[in-house]
Parts: structure tokens; sequence; C-alpha cells
């Protein structure tokens, strides 16, 4: 089981619908397999992790799943720029959203985090940040 940081934009795309609902799809642009853990990283305003995350399938189609996601999409698709792949997750924790918050931009920084979260990031690759998630969240 592998442990993956994934950035949200809720600019774009209906974050907090999509997980309300048991399950929902995320792009799969990294090396994710079945059974990995995804934390979902919040961009601003809210700059923290947000959702833990099971991922219960992988390779999914955009044609597949278009009728799932495209009520939470707050914009066309861009064929351009269009996911080859999704993935399925399922929500373990919603994590409470708070000023100050310790899974937040500036503790994950000072605790491992490598500049600002523009795609997704395997934690094993940074154990100092995968150790400080597991023990604010243990």
């Amino acid at each position: 089981m592998t442990h993956w940081l994934f950035p949200a934009n809720t600019k774009f795309y209906d974050v907090f619908g999509a997980f309300q609902q048991d399950e929902t799809y995320w792009p799969l642009n990294a090396k994710v397999a079945q059974g990995d853990v995804v934390y979902i990283y919040l961009a601003a305003p809210h700059k923290q992790i947000g959702y833990i995350c099971d991922v219960l399938e992988i390779g999914l189609t955009l044609k597949s799943i278009l009728a799932n996601i495209e009520p939470l999409m707050k914009g066309p698709i861009d064929s351009k720029k269009e996911p080859k792949s999704f993935m399925k997750l399922r929500t373990i924790e919603s994590l409470e959203l708070t000023p100050d918050n310790l899974l937040g931009y500036t503790h994950l920084k000072a605790n491992g985090l490598n500049g600002m979260l523009m795609g997704p990031r395997k934690l094993e690759n940074n154990p100092t940040l995968l150790d400080y998630i597991k023990g604010v969240l243990s």
C-alpha cells in the first residue's frame, strides 16, 4: 500500500460535493494502485488536507464516469487537458477545515513538504512528511 498526496482545486470542481458521495472519481495521473491511500489536499483558500480516501479501482475512462462527475464540474471539460484515466475513491475520513490546522500548508511545509503542491506526490518518497501526517491522524 502506497500513500499519496493529491491536490484539489475547488475553483474548477465541486470537491465538497464529490466527497459527500459514498464513492467519487478522480483523475489518475500517477502510478496509483488499487488499495493505496490518497490524501486530498484542498487548495486556497483552505490550504489543508481535507479527505483521506481508499483507492477502490483504477483505469476508468472519462466516458464510463462522465455521468457521475459532470454535475460536479464548474465548467466544460478541456479536451486538451482531459485526463486519460480515472480512479474510484471511497472516503475513509473527512477532516475538519480549521484555521492553523495541523494538516494545513504551513505545518506540512515545516514537516517536509517541498514547494507548492501542483500534482500528486508519493509520500513514501518523503518519509518525514508521511510520518508527520500519520502522527497527526493517529
